[in-house]
């Protein structure tokens, strides 16, 4: 029984370890589908893995967060289904890219600005305080 015990608590613990782990984006698109990826599906904890980690940026995404859950479960559905469409993907500079995209459930432009870090490319949320997704 212990034995049992024993394995079912290593196999638990092996499998939360890994969960906060997400894949680091190459260039300001992948972090954007990314970090919209995960606000469309309700998972705001990966998607601040996404963000650059500042106040501003921790207020917003949270206010995202409220926003989300202000919906309907049937809208919240429909938002973790919708896909992520691209509408333009502008290189400002080495370090800085601004995406505008929508997605397939409300339609709606919203702009990104993706920001190259330390060789890690991170969302600035604050960049369009106003829009919500």
């Amino acid at each position: 029984m212990k034995k049992y015990l024993y394995i079912c608590l290593s196999l638990f613990l092996m499998t939360s370890c890994g969960s906060d782990h997400y894949p680091s984006a190459e260039n300001g698109l992948v972090a954007s589908q990314y970090f919209v990826d995960a606000c469309l599906k309700g998972d705001f904890k990966r998607a601040e893995f996404y963000i650059l980690p500042d106040t501003a940026n921790q207020q917003q995404l949270n206010r995202l967060k409220e926003n989300y859950y202000k919906n309907s479960s049937d809208q919240r559905v429909e938002y973790r289904s919708a896909n992520i469409i691209i509408e333009q993907d502008s290189v400002v500079n080495t370090n800085t890219e601004i995406i505008t995209y929508k997605n397939s459930y409300d339609k709606i432009e919203h702009k990104l600005k993706a920001t190259n870090k330390n060789g890690s490319w991170k969302i600035d949320v604050k960049y369009n305080e106003n829009d919500k997704m």
